[in-house]
């Protein structure tokens, strides 16, 4: 007969690498991964965009601090959309978005003024275009 004693240290075996198992990459994970070598920095906040015919909502955003941002944008328009983020050696935009998706902007933003804007054709000037402010150390835009 098998002990009680063995019985238990097969269990935790068994446990042990069905741990180790999902901690390693499947490949089917959704997180994002860093390249090697490089810290990855933690999101600060989710922030949602709408995009209509010719406006984004909203066209003004303030930040409290420096880090990385997500925009989520929502196209609630009729046509295609983006958003382009611009400023502070930044140039960051979403793929084109078709009416009624969705996408979202990961940027790593320092403190200082930059530009939210629709990229496609004629669109920002259209009216499809916004300021993000981001705060510095000592408060100021």
């Amino acid at each position: 007969m098998v002990s009680l004693r063995l019985k238990l240290l097969v269990i935790g075996w068994i446990f042990c690498l069905l741990f180790l198992a999902s901690c390693g990459d499947g490949g089917g994970g959704s997180e994002d991964k860093a390249p090697s070598g490089t810290k990855q920095e933690a999101v600060i906040k989710t922030i949602q965009v709408k995009e209509t015919e010719f406006k984004l909502q909203p066209a003004e955003i303030r930040l409290d601090k420096p880090g990385t941002y997500v925009f989520k944008v929502v196209n609630s328009g009729d046509t295609v959309h983006a958003l382009e983020v611009e400023g502070e050696g930044i140039e960051e935009e979403t793929e084109e978005i078709e009416p009624d998706q969705s996408a979202e902007l990961k940027v790593n933003l320092k403190a200082g003024t930059y530009e939210l804007y629709c990229p496609v054709d004629g669109h920002a000037e259209d009216g499809m275009e916004g300021k993000l402010m981001v705060k510095g150390e000592s408060g100021g835009y």
